[in-house]
């Protein structure tokens, strides 16, 4: 047996990743599988195992920050002051998910302090978009679940919280004239269905209704949310979307009826009595899982194979202002047509 063979193989070095903020006040949360938990970001190495590469380690301990290769910052939780310290190797990142209407940042739009940006956009470094969508191998022959249908006995749903974002509480007034809306959440029914994201009790709601109002709080670039991956996708609901995207990119083909295809509520409302009452056309809209699956978008994941990605590490980036990239000239106004 040669010398070479008798050799293990060296493992690459596992990149040392300090979340140094934390998410909302809490660890920070991944997205590994479509189910209703959402794990947190483990110390150490568990949180990688899975992974395509999973040569990376989490830690929380900013004694920690010039041994990290990574340090993350979350967006809502940003320190007064930055650490000093830092090393020219490592790759500090901004972690946001929240569109631009909804972020505030410092005077200088932290020029020149990051290098890297982990959001929805797909012109991030570490693309982490809320939900993503996969050709299937093979198309499925039998791609109906059986709720698709069954148990609805109402029209349309819409579970929010924020009553006067983005202007679209004037669209669903005006759309509430002509067909039926069960809102949810803090502006509606809050007892019904709690504001809890993948709430099961909510999800067995939502069920029961035909069309999901997934208007997203920002009319903006790529944001797309668990409004339209979660609420309604995930539920089998067929949903209306209101937002800045490109849904025809983004979104899963033919799963979506968007407000911009129609000239005013009322002419909306006039189509989704039609599918009402029209459980052919209405079938159509899921015809897509004949062709597509729903996938997790694992943050973790991403994270870990683009600090590997030796053509982004070659060319070193930085973010003279990060304000400019995250501009609110992103986002746009609704146009309601009476």
């Amino acid at each position: 047996m040669a010398v070479g063979s008798r050799i293990a193989r060296q493992e690459p070095r596992k990149k040392l990743i300090l979340l140094y903020t934390p998410y909302f006040g809490g660890g920070w949360v991944n997205d590994p599988t479509l189910g209703l938990t959402r794990p947190t970001f483990q110390e150490g190495h568990a949180t990688f195992k899975n992974c395509e590469i999973p040569t990376c380690v989490v830690t929380y301990n900013r004694s920690k920050l010039s041994e990290a290769d990574a340090v993350g910052f979350h967006h809502r939780d940003m320190p007064r002051r930055l650490p000093s310290g830092r090393t020219p190797r490592q790759i500090w990142f901004y972690f946001v998910l929240e569109n631009p209407l909804n972020v505030n940042m410092n005077a200088d739009g932290y020029a020149g302090v990051f290098n890297w940006t982990m959001s929805y956009r797909r012109d991030s470094e570490i693309y982490t978009p809320y939900g993503m969508f996969t050709p299937l191998k093979e198309s499925s022959a039998e791609y109906f679940t059986g709720h698709e249908l069954t148990g609805k006995d109402k029209q349309v749903a819409w579970l929010v919280s924020n009553c006067q974002a983005n202007g679209r509480m004037e669209y669903v007034v005006e759309l509430k004239e002509y067909i039926n809306i069960s809102i949810y959440g803090l502006c509606g029914d809050s007892k019904a269905c709690p504001l809890k994201r993948r709430s099961a009790v909510c999800n067995s709601l939502l069920r029961r209704h035909k069309f999901y109002l997934a208007f997203e709080n920002g009319n903006c670039e790529e944001y797309i949310t668990e409004k339209y991956w979660e609420n309604a996708i995930g539920n089998d609901i067929v949903p209306i979307v209101m937002g800045g995207a490109d849904y025809r990119k983004l979104a899963i083909p033919n799963s979506y009826i968007d407000v911009e295809d129609f000239a005013s509520p009322k002419h909306l409302a006039e189509y989704l009595l039609y599918l009402d009452a029209n459980d052919t056309a209405y079938k159509e809209y899921f015809v897509w899982k004949r062709l597509y699956q729903r996938v997790a978008p694992n943050r973790a994941c991403t994270l870990c194979k683009q600090l590997h990605n030796k053509s982004l590490l070659a060319s070193p980036r930085v973010y003279q202002n990060m304000a400019r990239f995250w501009s609110r000239n992103q986002c746009k106004k609704v146009e309601i047509i009476s």
